[in-house]
């Protein structure tokens, strides 16, 4: 009794947890990206294909490709002795008229356990994934301050949102022993584990050389120098460094990340700061230019990443530079947290329900 209540209740669970939008994100979203995935080796030969038919064959059959060739040695062998004795079964008449046992166990019963067999295994593999990707993103939320450090000259609010188990966005606020406000904000390249790792290998070179030397031109160089020694030729790392001094004159580099935005106490984006230059971890010895500044009382320097300029809705049309300075300009007097949750909960009435694309990350600091 106690198994059968348990399987009620897992369907009673499944039956409820179901949702149309979920039916909606897989046939708008999840099945054109995995289909184009799998017939990826085969896509200039369909598209190529002006008969439709013929095309249609072709790209069910790169989509079985795809599939076996993702799977291992062993469990490609039982994908096609499935596929091959459902056949064999189907055009069997001299066994089907002669052998109906032996036929409806060969075309229904063999197959489903063979796929069933797979289904477990890669399902066991997937457990193990999304285990290892939990882990990964407990550690890195250890390194995403929650709480941003303030100091008696700044006041500090951020937030961030990954867009898959793991993600490439970091920002770190270090409060320094003489006064100064060190703050690295950046973007690792790619989604998910791969930009995770490049993210915190960034992070701990971060926090290691700023206790020798948090100079922009220090950090920035020493980053580069790490990445370019152990990330690969695609991970790359874009960000912006500042240095804040009590006085709020301050120090800024961007290397491929969007500009910082500086806000006077109007609420108006009076400067854009940084030039476009490559980010971190592609080329060995190169130099970042530092941007001079300061910040009066009542003004600020806001970070974002570009999963929030470059986040869509429905149609399609991305939320944009103009739209985050609207926003800014309509309370110039909110604090920092007010400031941020405003533009938080514009990005997602503006997306609605569709899950973000990329990582979004945003940070105010406003002058005291």
């Amino acid at each position: 009794m106690a198994r059968i209540r348990d399987w009620l209740d897992l369907g009673k669970s499944t039956f409820h947890s179901l949702k149309i939008s979920d039916a909606t994100r897989f046939y708008d979203t999840e099945w054109p990206e995995t289909k184009q995935m799998l017939i990826a080796d085969h896509r200039e030969a369909i598209e190529g294909e002006r008969k439709r038919l013929r095309r249609f064959v072709r790209s069910r059959s790169a989509i079985l490709y795809g599939l076996a060739k993702r799977l291992s040695p062993l469990r490609r062998l039982i994908f096609v002795i499935s596929f091959l004795v459902f056949f064999i079964a189907l055009f069997g008449d001299m066994t089907r008229g002669r052998y109906p046992a032996l036929w409806l166990m060969l075309q229904l019963g063999v197959p489903f356990l063979l796929m069933t067999v797979l289904l477990a295994m890669e399902l066991i593999d997937k457990i193990k994934y999304r285990d290892e990707l939990e882990l990964a993103r407990d550690l890195q939320a250890d390194l995403i301050p929650r709480e941003p450090a303030q100091t008696p000259h700044f006041r500090v609010a951020a937030f961030n949102q990954i867009a898959n188990t793991v993600g490439g966005d970091i920002y770190d606020f270090v409060p320094l022993p003489d006064g100064r406000l060190a703050v690295l904000f950046g973007d690792a390249s790619g989604h998910g584990m791969a930009a995770g790792l490049v993210m915190a290998v960034a992070h701990a070179a971060f926090r290691t050389e700023i206790e020798v030397d948090p100079s922009p031109a220090s950090i920035m160089t020493t980053l580069n120098r790490i990445l370019c020694r152990t990330g690969g030729p695609r991970s790359f790392f874009a960000c912006c460094y500042a240095l804040l001094s009590p006085d709020g004159t301050f120090t800024a580099t961007v290397a491929g990340h969007p500009q910082i935005l500086k806000i006077d106490g109007n609420g108006k984006t009076v400067e854009r700061i940084g030039f476009g230059s490559y980010p971190l971890g592609i080329k060995d010895n190169l130099a970042w230019p530092d941007v001079r500044g300061s910040l009066q009382p009542g003004e600020r320097l806001l970070f974002h990443s570009d999963g929030l300029t470059e986040a869509r809705n429905v149609n399609g049309r991305e939320f944009g530079d103009a739209y985050v300075e609207s926003v800014v300009a309509w309370s110039p007097a909110a604090s920092p947290d007010v400031l941020v949750r405003t533009l938080v909960d514009e990005w997602r009435g503006f997306t609605g329900d569709r899950p973000p694309e990329d990582d979004v990350s945003i940070a105010v600091i406003q002058r005291c």
